[in-house]
């Protein structure tokens, strides 16, 4: 996947870390969140974040699933909330 990802990170009262993320450069672009506890490598939010990006990127696997399945989905991904832009 060739494409631009932008973050920014805040820290919480919790002590974890929500960073902001949004992408140029796919067919569509997407802007989200992810909470990351505070040892987590840079590296491995990123990876985390490419990966949801690439779900969701097939839109039958990702974005489909959870409008059915809300109380069946037990997945760690619970922590990354992604959102299609709208062209204005």
């Amino acid at each position: 996947m060739e494409f631009k990802l932008k973050l920014k990170s805040k820290k919480l009262d919790s002590g974890r870390f929500q960073v902001q993320f949004a992408t140029e450069g796919f067919r569509a672009d997407f802007y989200g969140y992810i909470l990351a506890e505070p040892k987590t490598s840079l590296r491995e939010v990123v990876e985390k974040i490419q990966r949801h990006l690439g779900a969701a990127q097939v839109t039958d696997k990702y974005l489909q699933p959870s409008l059915f399945s809300l109380g069946r989905r037990h997945h760690n991904s619970g922590r990354v909330m992604i959102f299609r832009r709208q062209d204005v």
